[in-house]
């Protein structure tokens, strides 16, 4: 079979550069109808007929994916020479890369590393696709405005072309550390455990900065295989000894288990793991960080108290004031003046009321003596001895008797001046 150069002509795609080789070329490449950045991966290896049938059947199923976590599959072709797949070109770099400049992650990114590793496996498999070749090299990460790190799944269904009837012949060395003890006895009959197994390899890197089992340590490859099989993974020690969330200790034992039957494969229950394992790792940096109620509602206290001095304060501050005590004397003045004048008002009232009531009283005295001096005068000149013996009877009877008094009715004649020197002599022939 030709060997297939970095110039090949891919149809519709303009060639930018290579950006490595493994079991395929990579290609940076741009799609010349959008002029969209793509990825190309130009496998390679050769595979059988069955093994590329049951590939054409999944590739449709890949570039149906749309999800966050999984890298956009664009265009998979089949009938070329050596098949190739058409990828969305992620900006950022892979897991490799990541864990080669840090040599280990922190504990609150590789939570996150599980979880967006669940929810890829929420998308493609239950569309019956399984990834089989879960390794750094295969996770993909791009840098977000908050600083944070956004990991998505790729080359998922890949290992398909990499099937052979019988053998392994072809996987890379790092394949081989990340593959689940049944992948090396019937790598054919794998089925969504197996995903579950790399994973849990991957983590234990991330946390520990090297793989449970490497081919490096082992003489080759049948004692290799042989710890894979049947060896428990070695004690996961921190390089930095931080603290180890026990539900991420528990998720890495159950996700290594050698039984495929007995292994953690429900994404429901992974990401249960991962959320508590989130939350103990959040109590002990609490624990940590926790400082004094007392001083903290006094730092808080005392930060928004010169937000509060204002540079336009201090000029308004004289004419508001002044205005103030103006306002406050005119309403004291008011006041002072609607006292001075009510007080006068109630001065001559009294004064008119005092002075009102002798002049009543000597008004009515006047209009008797009036009023008698007239009858009295009338009298005279027709019989003067009755009218006073009247006048007299009348008086001793009101005196003795207890009797009612009748009130003398108040004759309508208007009344003239008293005659104060008559009424002196008519009062003296009285007495006698």
């Amino acid at each position: 079979m030709p060997t297939v150069s970095v110039n090949t002509h891919f149809p519709g795609y303009e060639i930018i550069g290579e950006l490595g080789r493994s079991n395929a070329r990579v290609l940076k490449a741009r799609h010349l109808a959008t002029g969209d950045l793509v990825a190309i991966k130009h496998f390679t290896l050769n595979t059988d007929a069955e093994t590329l049938r049951r590939f054409r059947l999944e590739s449709q199923l890949m570039t149906d994916i749309r999800h966050p976590n999984v890298v956009r599959v664009r265009e998979v072709q089949l009938d070329m020479p050596m098949p190739f797949i058409v990828m969305e070109w992620i900006e950022g770099g892979n897991l490799r890369t990541l864990l080669a400049e840090k040599g280990h992650l922190e504990i609150p990114t590789v939570i996150r590393l599980g979880l967006q590793m669940a929810e890829a496996f929420k998308a493609i498999h239950p569309q019956g696709i399984i990834h089989r070749d879960l390794k750094p090299e295969n996770i993909l990460f791009r840098l977000l405005p908050s600083g944070e790190l956004h990991f998505l799944l790729t080359d998922f269904g890949v290992a398909r072309l990499r099937e052979q009837s019988q053998t392994m012949t072809g996987q890379s060395l790092m394949t081989y550390e990340y593959a689940s003890p049944e992948q090396f006895d019937n790598p054919r009959g794998v089925d969504v455990a197996t995903d579950y197994y790399s994973l849990g390899v991957v983590l234990y890197e991330c946390l520990s900065g090297r793989v449970p089992f490497s081919m490096a340590d082992n003489a080759g490859i049948a004692t290799f295989m042989g710890q894979v099989l049947r060896t428990p993974p070695p004690a996961l020690v921190l390089p930095t000894g931080q603290f180890m969330p026990p539900s991420l200790n528990t998720l890495l034992d159950w996700m290594l288990t050698k039984n495929p039957a007995e292994r953690l494969s429900d994404v429901n229950e992974l990401v249960l793991l991962f959320g508590q394992a989130n939350v103990e790792q959040l109590q002990v940096g609490r624990s940590n960080d926790r400082r004094g109620p007392v001083s903290s509602r006094t730092l808080v206290a005392s930060e928004p108290l010169p937000q509060l001095e204002l540079p336009e304060e201090p000029e308004e501050e004289p004419a508001n004031r002044q205005t103030g005590w103006y306002i406050g004397l005119g309403i004291l003045a008011v006041i002072l003046i609607g006292l001075a004048v009510f007080y006068t008002y109630q001065a001559k009232e009294t004064n008119l009321n005092t002075t009102a009531a002798p002049d009543s009283t000597r008004m009515e005295t006047d209009s008797n003596a009036s009023e008698t001096q007239g009858e009295m005068v009338e009298d005279t000149a027709t019989t003067p001895s009755d009218g006073f013996i009247e006048s007299t009877t009348d008086s001793t009877q009101s005196d003795s008797s207890p009797a009612t008094t009748t009130e003398p009715e108040i004759p309508t004649v208007p009344a003239s001046p008293p005659d104060s020197s008559k009424t002196v002599v008519d009062t003296t022939k009285t007495g006698n």
